[in-house]
């Protein structure tokens, strides 16, 4: 009875809170970048030599492992550290019994132990430490009642901890499940058993089941009490459930969205059931958004959980930011972190750049950069920060990780990356005594110059419009391929730009701009078409690549297309096709060049007057500014830091000449430099042409520029 009365409480507050959430938030400003380290190790606990290693160097942020009284998967056990594969076994599959089940007595030693480990790391310099939970992961076997089902099934001897009444129904009913009833698994089994857990199961729970939720919820209540800060939330957007519960929450989410009428018009009866991947569209983008809906009041009550205990704000820091901008939009905007998980690329992923070997001494360089990542998340000014884990790779070669390591140099540039383009981000370090001196060398820069970093917005003369709810209606990548070419475009050319998402797409908004640039997209909302045209006839300059959009933001085709009466007839011949419009202008063009702008425009939005070349390409440009002052913060980073074990000091960039218009800069301002890794220096500088102009002398890594108006 308890469960039904619990689904029911859930659905009624599920449907208030998506009714009231009409209004946007209030734009959040930056804050102050900060340091990350992740250690999984098991070796924390009453180890005065982690502590002392730790405090060499402390992290802002130090991300541990399942260093709680009670793992999410298991129930409490004899382990410590890992994530959810590690540690999974018992004898004789595992060298330890890591699964053993702890006792009451032995789970009170174990929450004073970690209440120790807390209160060390802090003294050692640690703001935030946040163990590892998992949003949906249990592990056992309910036929045998092993592991977690082994502790459900004695879950009242540990009343001590505050678990109150056991859950009704047992937890196999929890479980994810498929259209057809069976349970629903994110990874593969070894005949009847995850490997990882052998000879156990890993199943994948529901998020909206009540049970689990109160099982989350005493799991972090349970380390709170330990003192940590908050917790990393595996799995975070892992939802795939069609369960009674979800789709009773279904059906009332989508009430509140459409009438019984626009529901048989746009999806063909009344009451459609969960869509299908198969299938993109507007069912399947409504699916994903009402999964992202319940995933984002999950993460929401570990972290109210949290608070009821600590009586201040909990940390939740979940991952799945890689290569899913609509989740980050729409699941996570109000967490405080959000991790990608960036492991694979075709030069790993260690932001700067990788030299191949062709012949002897001839190598090409290929380059890798988090600026998409760390920006997208800024443009949502909410609450949430980018945190980048990058790797070599993954499970690659001896040798090729060798060309693709972390070194010294290329953790300064992760560092100052996350600084300059993140709006307050994080960069992952491992917990290695060299590393963690330069990251000592950022996070003691970061906190003695905050003004550099807080509370201010980004600038940008241009706007890429990204839309990444379209991977759900077109079921395609062009687009967010496309928003990375022209990000890649507009880097390499020196750029100053701004991401804008659906909201931001208002007349107001793009009046902020010179120009914007529409990248394949498909689907254009009325009110988002009708803005651009404002704003194109008012003066603004309009790009758009690929075919212009076909859909409205319900999948219909309009009598006309959204943007029809600004495009010109696209000529085959004609690689930019340009039209004058009231005061402005719109280009088109199939793929995209900074040019087009430049062209549509009528003038150059680089920021730096040297000539071109192949190196001072790879210097990356960002701004912010301080809301209603003449005061700017210019970021500048080299990324010719070449990667790997052997690898040669960065490749030194001199004599930049920066020239960039700044509203409210009429006479020669204050230019400030500041460097992390060096000595901060006056910049003599002018106003001409409407640009204020100076010359950087040199760029080894990273240097911030404070450009402060003089005051009338």
């Amino acid at each position: 009875m308890r469960s039904v009365h619990c689904l029911a409480f859930l659905a009624i507050l599920f449907i208030l809170q998506t009714a009231t959430a009409g209004d946007p938030p209030a734009a959040v400003l930056t804050q102050s970048p900060f340091t990350y380290i992740l250690d999984y190790g098991a070796d924390h606990v009453r180890s005065p030599a982690y502590i002392e290693r730790i405090s060499q160097a402390p992290p802002t942020l130090l991300h541990l492992g399942k260093d709680v009284p009670f793992t999410h998967n298991w129930g409490p056990i004899q382990a410590l550290g890992g994530e959810n594969q590690a540690y999974g076994k018992r004898k004789p599959y595992a060298p330890e019994d890591y699964i053993r089940r702890l006792s009451p007595a032995e789970t009170q030693r174990r929450v004073a132990d970690l209440t120790k480990l807390v209160e060390d790391l802090h003294q050692a310099g640690v703001k935030w430490v946040t163990p590892y939970i998992c949003s949906m992961t249990i592990g056992g076997h309910p036929e045998r009642r092993a592991g977690f089902w082994e502790f459900f099934d004695r879950w009242d001897e540990y009343q001590a901890f505050a678990l109150g009444p056991r859950p009704a129904s047992d937890p196999f009913q929890w479980i994810q499940v498929r259209p057809d009833g069976k349970p629903h698994f994110f990874y593969t089994f070894t005949g009847e058993f995850y490997p990882g857990y052998e000879p156990n199961i890993r199943y994948a729970v529901c998020q909206n089941r009540p049970e689990w939720r109160y099982w989350t919820e005493k799991v972090v209540e349970n380390v709170a009490r330990c003192g940590v800060d908050g917790v990393f939330v595996d799995n975070a957007g892992s939802l795939r459930c069609h369960c009674p519960v979800c789709q009773q929450k279904w059906r009332a989410w989508l009430g509140q969205r459409y009438t019984a009428d626009q529901r048989q018009r746009l999806f063909g009866v009344p009451d459609p059931a969960l869509g299908d991947s198969k299938q993109p569209g507007l069912l399947w983008a409504e699916t994903q958004r009402f999964r992202c809906a319940c995933l984002k009041e999950h993460l929401q009550a570990i972290a109210d959980a949290g608070t009821r205990i600590t009586g201040k704000p909990f940390v939740v820091f979940p991952n799945g930011g890689e290569k899913r901008p609509e989740n980050i939009l729409h699941i996570y905007p109000d967490t405080d972190l959000i991790m990608f998980e960036r492991s694979v690329g075709p030069d790993g992923t260690n932001p700067g750049m990788a030299l191949r070997p062709i012949v002897e001494d001839v190598s090409v360089k290929k380059y890798n950069d988090n600026i998409f990542e760390y920006k997208f998340v800024q443009c949502l000014r909410r609450k949430v920060r980018p945190i980048l884990l990058t790797r070599p790779g993954w499970q690659v070669p001896i040798a090729e990780r060798k060309l693709l390591e972390m070194n010294l140099a290329s953790a300064a540039l992760g560092n100052a990356e996350a600084a300059a383009f993140g709006g307050g981000g994080g960069f992952l370090q491992r917990a290695d005594p060299e590393l963690m001196q330069v990251q000592q060398e950022y996070r003691t820069f970061f906190e003695r110059q905050p003004e550099l970093y807080e509370r201010l917005d980004s600038f940008a003369e241009v706007a890429v419009v990204v839309l990444p709810d379209l991977a759900w209606l077109d079921g395609g990548v062009q687009h967010q391929t496309e928003v990375r070419k022209v990000t890649a475009s507009l880097l390499d050319s020196h750029v100053l730009f701004d991401y804008l998402i659906a909201g931001q797409v208002t007349t107001d908004n793009l009046a902020k701009y010179a120009a914007v640039v529409l990248p394949r997209v498909s689907h254009l909302a009325g009110d988002q078409a009708a803005a651009l045209k404002q704003y194109v006839h008012a003066g603004g300059v309009l790009v758009v690549t690929g075919a212009s959009p076909q859909f409205d933001q319900h999948g219909q085709r309009p009598a006309q297309l959204p943007l029809a009466d600004l495009l010109a007839a696209q000529d085959p011949a004609t690689p930019l096709a340009v039209r004058r419009v009231g005061k402005g202008a719109a280009g088109q063009a199939a793929t995209f060049c900074p040019h087009w702008i430049e062209k549509t425009a009528g003038r150059s939005f680089s920021v730096i007057a040297n000539p071109p070349n192949a190196a001072l390409a790879k210097v990356r440009v960002n701004a912010f500014r301080r809301p209603g002052q003449s005061r700017y913060v210019v970021h500048l980073i080299n990324y010719n830091v070449p990667l790997g074990v052997q690898a040669g000091e960065p490749e030194l960039q001199q004599g930049i000449a920066v020239a960039a218009r700044l509203p409210g800069i009429t006479a020669a301002p204050r230019v400030r430099c500041y460097d992390p890794q060096g000595q901060a220096a006056e910049l003599p500088a002018e106003v001409r042409n409407g640009q204020v102009q100076f010359t950087l002398p040199e760029l080894r890594i990273y240097k911030v520029l404070e450009i402060v108006g003089a005051q009338p």
